[in-house]
């Protein structure tokens, strides 16, 4: 990971303060989709920051912050509190944990699940929120087989994704992987499904740094 010095945290603390600063994954097709779900009021002062300043900067955040603008996120797709902030605790630590961002995961798990229903299931047995299926349940890692359960179903979800990003060049390749979509015959259009989840990441990253108020004091330590 390439450590921010004081200089570039001060240039991604001035970009991200200013109103209406934007990432450049967003994509008009995916913010369609959401458009209900996503909508914010267009100002007339807009900043562009790399996709990679932005990643940066989330990865500075504290996680407290990230787990707050979260809970503001997800709670647009469900009214259960309770659970919103079961997922975007089990988010937030599985992302520390495995090394992916919460951004990422979030996405992945809106695109699977929009509804944030636990106990949903696909036609071809895929469960939970992360859509995660059976034959992976029981990762040491995950303490538990239940793909019900709101923190094992993000756990095992993320270990996947997590070991698609180390195995392959790609963001994109990984989701396609994740998605069942290596030779994009298992679903209709699923070569679709790593710009959708990229552009709702990218949406994702800017609502958390745009609103975590706690950035201006970040100190961002060397790993």
């Amino acid at each position: 990971m390439r450590v921010l010095g004081e200089m570039t945290t001060a240039v991604l603390v001035a970009l991200l303060m200013t109103p209406g600063f934007q990432t450049e994954t967003s994509s008009a097709s995916e913010a369609a989709v959401d458009s209900v779900a996503d909508s914010t009021t267009a100002t007339p002062a807009v900043v562009t920051m790399t996709a990679l300043d932005s990643v940066q900067a989330e990865e500075s955040l504290p996680p407290a912050a990230v787990r707050r603008q979260l809970e503001a996120y997800l709670g647009r797709y469900s009214d259960d509190r309770l659970l919103v902030r079961r997922i975007s605790r089990a988010v937030v630590r599985e992302a520390d944990r495995q090394q992916v961002s919460p951004s990422l995961i979030t996405a992945v798990l809106l695109t699977e699940n929009t509804t944030l229903r636990p106990e949903a299931a696909s036609s071809v047995g895929a469960q939970g929120l992360m859509q995660v299926m059976p034959f992976h349940a029981g990762a040491r890692l995950c303490n538990s087989d239940d793909l019900v359960d709101v923190d094992s179903n993000i756990c095992h979800g993320t270990l996947i994704l997590a070991r698609n990003l180390r195995a392959t060049r790609s963001s994109a390749a990984a989701l396609l992987r994740y998605n069942g979509c290596v030779r994009g015959t298992n679903t209709p259009d699923c070569w679709r499904y790593p710009s959708l989840v990229l552009s709702r990441a990218g949406r994702v990253r800017h609502e958390i740094l745009a609103n975590a108020t706690e950035l201006a004091p970040i100190q961002i330590a060397e790993r």
